[in-house]
């Protein structure tokens, strides 16, 4: 007996060696992470940032670390609910726009005032630059990625529009609630409205122009619904957030978590941005291509436009400093601009 027991515990140790050597040798099993977004998934912000991101992290880590990414509201209808998504972890990564929850970015949301920025670079380096000064609003997510398009054009159904007198009475979908005051400034009706709306409004008349920036003109097929484009208005940026559930972030290993670092940020921002920005020079050609004549306003009409503006612009930031408690003032001469 004593030497069937032993035996066995000889057995024993024998497969517990060669379990720890399997263990050694295999990585741990792999954790897939969910990224969701609204838009189709050949949308420069899914080609040009998720998918190489999701790329990236699974080689960093071998294998360890894996990202789906779910397209077209796989994981939910509707882009206003992406930040509900990423805090209550239906998704532990979502890509989404501030502004559609304005309530809960406020200061961020200062970074659409019009006429601030030439380009996306300059406003996504501004974000980062000042992130202290806003990062709060993010507090209940890991942020992972803040950029910025370029500055809306303007696409119009029938009138082309060279001065601010050329936008009365316009029904204008705007693309934030600052470019709404000052479309309400120059003149205009501001219609509120997500963007996958915007082809068949245009198409029907309930809207006469849209302002978006120009990577959705390809994105959303409006060379197909306009007849000119407008493209120097002093007009507003859009801004884009990469947001991770913070329990999938605090699930992650230190050696991972520092490799996700590594890989987003203020990086993986500018990279959003140069995106938008390639896929907006395309949009304008597919414009141009399509036969929709390209409006640059003059000097003259431009200082005009940014006078019209002003009273509009200084309420609105009033408004959000009472809103965020913030002095909001202070928070955009720090985002500084042109």
């Amino acid at each position: 007996m004593k030497m069937n027991i032993q035996g066995l515990r000889t057995k024993l140790s024998a497969a517990m060696a060669c379990a720890a050597v399997a263990l050694a040798m295999h990585p741990a099993m792999a954790e897939e992470l969910k990224i969701a977004h609204f838009m189709p998934s050949m949308h420069p912000m899914d080609r040009g940032v998720m998918t190489p991101l999701a790329e990236e992290m699974a080689q960093a880590t071998n294998g360890e670390i894996t990202m789906r990414i779910y397209p077209s509201g796989e994981l939910g209808k509707g882009p206003v609910q992406q930040y509900k998504r990423v805090v209550t972890g239906v998704a532990d990564i979502v890509f989404g726009i501030p502004e559609y929850t304005p309530a809960q970015f406020t200061k961020t949301g200062l970074v659409h005032i019009p006429g601030l920025f030439a380009n996306g670079t300059d406003a996504t380096n501004a974000l980062w630059d000042n992130i202290g000064l806003i990062e709060d609003e993010f507090a209940k997510a890991k942020l992972l990625g803040l950029w910025a398009n370029n500055p809306s054009v303007l696409i119009t159904r029938e009138k082309p529009v060279h001065t601010v007198a050329d936008m009365e009475g316009m029904k204008i979908r705007t693309p934030n609630p600052v470019m709404a005051a000052l479309v309400e400034g120059w003149g205009g009706i501001p219609v509120s409205m997500p963007v996958p709306d915007v082809y068949n409004a245009m198409n029907t008349g309930v809207i006469d122009a849209v302002m978006i920036g120009p990577s959705g003109i390809r994105s959303y097929k409006l060379n197909e619904t306009g007849k000119f484009v407008t493209t120097n208005i002093p007009s507003a940026v859009d801004s884009f957030y990469l947001l991770m559930n913070r329990s999938s972030w605090d699930s992650l290993s230190a050696e991972n978590k520092e490799k996700l670092t590594e890989l987003t940020g203020r990086g993986l921002s500018l990279r959003g941005a140069k995106a938008f920005y390639e896929a907006g020079q395309a949009g304008l050609k597919l414009a141009s291509d399509s036969g929709l004549e390209l409006i640059e306003i003059t000097p003259e009409a431009e200082a005009e436009f940014r006078e019209k503006m002003a009273p509009s612009l200084t309420k609105v930031i009033d408004e959000k400093g009472k809103q965020s408690g913030s002095d909001a003032h202070a928070i955009v001469k720090a985002f500084g601009g042109r």
